[in-house]
Order: C-alpha cells, then sequence, then structure tokens
C-alpha cells in the first residue's frame, strides 16, 4: 500500500500473485479502468448494430437522383427520377408539396339570371403552390376530385388513414368567409392548377420492381412543370399497407434560377432603381428600331 502526491492510496498486487485475473503489476484501478473501457466500446458497438438494422429494414425509403434543379435562359420544365424500397406486400405512395400560401379567388355567377359577373370574393388560406401525387397503378383512383364530394364524415376519415391526395389538402384549407363552400371553391381552384401543371394525380406513374428479401424496389419519374417556381419542395413517400400507411420517408430539393434568369432577378430585386432605368432605356431603343424599320413613305406622287 502507498499514499501517492494526491493523497489516493494504491494497492499493488505483488508479482508473484495467485490471481489469474488481474495482470501481474498491475493496480485494481487499472483493472477497473480496463474493464470500464471494455464495457463501455461493447455499448458503442451494440449501439450501431441496432442504429444499422433499424436503418436497413425501415418499412420504406426514398432516393433522388438530384437534390436541386436549376432554372436557366431556355427551362421549359424537367423531370426527376425517383426511387426506393419497400415492404413486398406493401404500395407506396408519392407526393410533391410546394410551399403554403393565401390565395385571393372571384366567384362568378349569374346576375339576375342573365349576366355572369364576379359575385363573391373569397380566400382559400394555407394552400400549397404545388400538390402532385404519385400511385402506383389502380391504386390512386380514390384520391381524384371527384372524390371531394361526399359526406364529410367520410372524407376526414379518408384523410386520416392516408393523409395523401386531394382530400388531405383541403382538410388543412380555411376559407373565407367562412360561409362560402370550401369543397366547390377548392374544386374549382383545383381544375385551375391542373391547367397549369403544378396539381395532378398521376395514377400508375409508380413502377415497382422484383422482390428480394421481402422487398420490393420501386422507380417513378417526377415532372417538374416550367410553371414551378424557384423555392423549396417536400416529396414524401408513403407506404400503405390495408389502406394504412406503415411507414414514410422523405426528402426536399431546391430549385435555383441560374444564368440570365438570376442575373434579371437579381436586378429586379436587389436593384431596381437600375433595373428601371434599363427597361425604360430597352423600351425606348426597341421602339426608335421599330420606327425605323417600318417607317413608311412620305408626300405624295
Amino acid at each position: 500500500m502507498q499514499t501517492n502526491q494526491h493523497g489516493w492510496t494504491m494497492f499493488y498486487v505483488p508479482a508473484t500473485t495467485n490471481d489469474e485475473n488481474i495482470p501481474k503489476g498491475h493496480s485494481y484501478a487499472d483493472c477497473f479502468r480496463i474493464k470500464l473501457l471494455g464495457l463501455i466500446a461493447g455499448m458503442l458497438a451494440c449501439l450501431i448494430w441496432v442504429g444499422s438494422t433499424w436503418a436497413s429494414a425501415a418499412p420504406v425509403t426514398l432516393r433522388l437522383a438530384h437534390t436541386t434543379l436549376y432554372i436557366s435562359t431556355f427551362y421549359n420544365g424537367t423531370t426527376l427520377k425517383a426511387s426506393g424500397t419497400l415492404p413486398a406486400d406493401a404500395d407506396v405512395l408519392l407526393h410533391v408539396i410546394g410551399a403554403k400560401k393565401n390565395v385571393a379567388l372571384k366567384v362568378k355567377g349569374k346576375v339576375a339570371g342573365l349576366l355572369w359577373m364576379n359575385k363573391t370574393d373569397v380566400e382559400l388560406e394555407n394552400t400549397p403552390a404545388v400538390y402532385m401525387v404519385y400511385t402506383p397503378e389502380k391504386v390512386g383512383n380514390d384520391l381524384l376530385l371527384s372524390q371531394l364530394e361526399g359526406d364529410a364524415k367520410a372524407l376526414v376519415k379518408d384523410v386520416a388513414m392516408l393523409g395523401v391526395g386531394y382530400k388531405a389538402v383541403v382538410k388543412d384549407i380555411a376559407i373565407k368567409p367562412e360561409t362560402a363552400d370550401k369543397k366547390f371553391v377548392f374544386g374549382e381552384y383545383v381544375k385551375l392548377m391542373e391547367k397549369a401543371g403544378v396539381y395532378g394525380v398521376h395514377n400508375g406513374a409508380v413502377e415497382y420492381g422484383p422482390v428480394k428479401e421481402g422487398k420490393k424496389q420501386y422507380s417513378v419519374t417526377l415532372v417538374i412543370p416550367p410553371k414551378m417556381n424557384a423555392g423549396k419542395y417536400l416529396i414524401e413517400a408513403i407506404a400503405v399497407k390495408d389502406g394504412r400507411p406503415v411507414g414514410r420517408a422523405s426528402e426536399e430539393i431546391t430549385i435555383e434560377l441560374s444564368g440570365l434568369p438570376k442575373v434579371i432577378a437579381s436586378l429586379a430585386y436587389e436593384h431596381s432603381l437600375l433595373f428601371g432605368i434599363m427597361a425604360v432605356a430597352i423600351a425606348v431603343a426597341t421602339g426608335l428600331l421599330i420606327g425605323v424599320l417600318f417607317k413608311g413613305g412620305g408626300g405624295a406622287h
């Protein structure tokens, strides 16, 4: 036994000890430290193994070919490849969701049964700027616009089960004034957005691969329309079995301006005075050029 300069009392085992569990020349404290480090290393290894096992057993995965897309001078929309895996006995639905905003609309109607005029101003609050759904074949029919009609209780029940499709979107939207028919107004708004290409249900777009070890691969080509503005968008994959979601995975994509569109946007928002002067100068120069090119002959003959 020996007391060191810190006041600690150390016990040393003689080199001729018969205790086989303690290395010769080491103290009990040394052995304790070694065992503690071994225990910590074992726990970390278990945590890593459990984490990797959980990740590999995730119900659905999602991978994107690109996470950033660019709007250049001659940009006219593009496509994006998405793929992943899910349980062999499940289906997968994907939806693309844009930033939510308030939308002001005018409801037209006949006045005195003769003239079509603007009758009411309405506002849809918390409305996605973009909403597109991609489904495998014979799965997405219940997500179509016609299903917005019907019993309100059934509508809420369906939204609670899947949380995807137009029925899920309309559930989270508020309308002003509250007396307006929300489902009708939103249905008409959806028709406008579908014509613009930023809303849509793409039934049969998801394709499945072969089953392997209880899982199957899926792939889908997402449509990125030209009217999908620069910004961030959420892409979510939902694994569905027996009408209920069993897993979710999501990724975010960013659409950015590049080249000439980026320069013009920078001038318009960051150097508005210079942009205004340039716009006037271009307009004047264009007018003068047209006057020179199409100048008619004068005088009588």
